[in-house]
């Protein structure tokens, strides 16, 4: 039997309902129940059908999360240097607090996974 895909295996189904409602009168003649078999095959196909139209669904619906979620995580990296830099202007660059934020993306490319606390030491970040 040759190996076929999803998409080849649903039309092949649908060829077959096809065909047995068209050939009901030659099945039946050779001894077939072809009324029950083409009930089953409809329904099989319909489902079949109807579970890819949800998949191509879904799978459109995880492109536009994924894109909110890059889009989002964008402006709240820009939204947060900006908070940066306006701290950094207003306490000095050489304060504490804005050489404690300065050095936070680099923290970060080190150890994405961690969090710093308020007392400034490091937590596992849990990932939902």
């Amino acid at each position: 039997m040759p190996k076929l895909n999803e998409p080849t295996k649903r039309e092949f189904a649908l060829r077959m309902l096809n065909i047995l409602a068209s050939s009901n009168d030659v099945v039946k003649a050779a001894g077939v129940d072809a009324v029950v078999k083409t009930a089953m095959l409809r329904t099989l196909v319909d489902a079949a059908f109807t579970a890819e139209d949800a998949q191509i669904r879904i799978t459109a619906d995880c492109r536009n999360a994924t894109e909110l979620s890059r889009t989002t995580a964008d402006e709240a990296y820009a939204a947060a240097s900006g908070v940066l830099d306006i701290i950094a202007g207003t306490v000095g660059r050489n304060h504490a607090l804005s050489r404690r934020l300065r050095k936070l993306r680099k923290e970060l490319s080190r150890n994405p996974l961690k969090t710093t606390t308020a007392d400034g030491s490091m937590t596992d970040t849990k990932i939902a």
